[in-house]
């Protein structure tokens, strides 16, 4: 493996998290994988400039799996989630709610 330029650890360690996360576009509600993951950062796209559009990260598999990750956003206001990984531990749904026209998810598949 190359070294990275950044003397900083935490720096570097950041940017091998990212270039080995999945990043996703999602339009619609579906699952993003059944195995266990760690989402690393969510980027909500609104439709609406009058709406809030809420969407929702679920630790499973279905629509009725519970919620660990709820965000809300408005038109000129997209919400961005990047702080430490969450853990979900049996798999990743995401609902996109309505005035939303994607989500970007960036995760990374546990490798148990």
């Amino acid at each position: 493996m190359r070294e990275l330029p950044i003397k900083n650890e935490f720096a570097s360690g950041l940017l091998e998290l990212s270039r080995l996360a999945s990043s996703e576009y999602v339009t619609g509600s579906r699952r993003l994988t059944s195995r266990p993951c760690w989402v690393c950062s969510v980027v909500i796209d609104p439709t609406d400039p009058a709406a809030v559009t809420h969407n929702y990260l679920r630790n499973g598999e279905v629509v009725t799996s519970p919620i660990l990750i709820g965000l809300g956003a408005q038109f000129a206001h997209p919400t961005h989630c990047s702080c430490i990984p969450v853990y979900f531990n049996r798999g990743l749904y995401i609902e996109v709610g309505a005035n939303t026209d994607g989500v970007i998810v960036q995760y990374l598949v546990d490798s148990p």
